[in-house]
């Protein structure tokens, strides 16, 4: 009877251990929004079973895990993170999120982020842009973060575009919000289309909360109409 009640209080201290760890890991990223959390995530140094693949002298492509999800991604040959980087439940395979990396003054910067719930992208909590065109005008979609207690918030395109050896510099798109969505269209340069153009540029919102807090987004594009 005494070796029983042992071996109990023995398996009950383990389990104790092993949710109390399971808590820790947790409470560890729990104050990291999720771009900081993805992030952390997608970092070559804290991704183990990394397989490496060359694309060609300048592009490889990786593949590791991190805690429960499997991540896939792109670097350069200075193991700098570009391109779209996959997060996938290791167990579901669902896809989870996908962070576009940018290299902005020799440092990565996540430019957008699009997170998934039951399949379905996250539009409320994620940060992308969608575009279109038509044979007149070019349209984009910014998907911001929603903030639950923004008072007041403003968004623009400042952008340039390039086409038969010319660059057309300084122009500016007001973005129209429609709940955390910007519409923002303008005219496609006439004699441009169907020649190749590129449009580059970035998209910055700025926004207000209730306590006086001042925080921004931004988004750099850049497309190629054909």
């Amino acid at each position: 009877m005494v070796i029983y009640i042992k071996k109990k209080y023995i398996l009950v201290i383990l389990l104790s251990l092993v949710f109390s760890c399971k808590e820790e890991k947790k409470d560890k990223y729990k104050n990291l929004s999720s771009t900081e959390y993805f992030s952390i995530a997608t970092n070559l140094k804290n991704l183990k079973n990394i397989e490496k693949h060359k694309i060609n002298d300048s592009l490889y492509k990786v593949k590791g895990l991190f805690n429960n999800y499997i991540i896939n991604g792109y670097v350069n040959k200075n193991n700098v993170r570009i391109s779209w980087w996959s997060v996938s439940d290791i167990n579901t395979k669902d896809l989870l999120a996908k962070l576009d990396y940018k290299l902005i003054e020799n440092k990565e910067f996540v430019n957008q982020f699009i997170l998934f719930k039951k399949g379905k992208i996250d539009t409320l909590n994620s940060k992308f842009y969608k575009f279109s065109k038509t044979r007149n005008s070019a349209k984009y979609k910014f998907y911001m973060p929603i903030q639950t207690d923004e008072i007041r918030s403003e968004g623009k395109l400042n952008y340039r575009y390039f086409f038969r050896g010319k660059i057309k510099k300084h122009l500016e798109c007001i973005g129209i919000k429609n709940k955390n969505i910007f519409n923002c269209e303008f005219q496609i340069p006439k004699g441009s289309y169907p020649n190749d153009l590129i449009i580059q540029g970035n998209f910055w919102e700025m926004f207000q909360l209730k306590n006086g807090n001042i925080g921004q987004n931004d988004i750099y594009i850049s497309d190629t109409l054909k």
